[in-house]
């Protein structure tokens, strides 16, 4: 079976806002638009919410076979028993070497910083749209992340967003960083009802919603091209 690179570029998508905004479900949403045949998944908390996500894979040599094959589907359950940085590097440095798929990272804050970026993950950031694996096959990676604070994600991904979106933010000083990235009032953001997000794409295009959990979503936007 073959894997379509397409003509267009991997996307970096971010989704931030407190606890309960509905960040993880807008996430999936994005997802599910998209269809990737080839998908990994990060699940620091092991959230029920991220049940559909893919097959449950609680270590790494086995997520890693399973990407060998040309669709897949996995969620990687992370191991609160052993070194958290140690199994996301690996964790990024197999998407890295599998290439053309897509990766959501929950929690992105546990394991990025703003003063510190992994490099396998920074790598991925900043040189993953397009890049030579070592068989010569051109491949890309686009990246989804979800986290409550930007201010506590590494900036090289902040600064390479194609699309972030956030919900309500419960601190004057997230809203007014938010609100500067976004180019909408800072204030607006402290009082979003739930579930309601604002999104700005690289082209500067902002867009308002809710999420709605109806069968026909109006708010479930196909932003990510299907990367294999």
């Amino acid at each position: 079976m073959s894997r379509s690179t397409g003509a267009d570029k991997p996307l970096m998508v971010g989704f931030f806002g407190a606890r309960g905004t509905g960040k993880t479900v807008g996430a999936l949403r994005y997802l599910r638009a998209a269809r990737p045949a080839r998908l990994i998944g990060w699940d620091y908390k092991h959230d029920p919410t991220l049940s559909g996500l893919g097959r449950e894979v609680t270590a790494l040599p086995a997520l890693i076979r399973a990407m060998r094959a040309d669709r897949f589907a996995l969620r990687y359950l992370v191991d609160h028993d052993r070194d958290i940085a140690a199994q996301f590097d690996l964790f990024c440095r197999a998407a890295w070497l599998a290439g053309d798929l897509t990766m959501f990272v929950d929690e992105v804050p546990e394991v990025t910083k703003p003063g510190r970026a992994p490099p396998a993950w920074k790598k991925l950031v900043n040189v993953g749209r397009q890049y030579r694996r070592a068989d010569g096959r051109v491949v890309g990676v686009s990246i989804l992340a979800a986290g409550q604070r930007a201010a506590e994600v590494d900036k090289s991904f902040m600064a390479n967003l194609d699309v972030v979106r956030s919900g309500r933010l419960g601190h004057e000083d997230d809203a007014r960083t938010m609100g500067k990235l976004l180019g909408v009032p800072w204030a607006e953001l402290l009082a979003l009802p739930d579930l309601a997000w604002v999104e700005r794409t690289a082209g500067g295009a902002v867009s308002r919603g809710r999420i709605s959990f109806t069968k026909k979503n109006p708010t479930a936007r196909p932003a990510l091209r299907r990367v294999a």
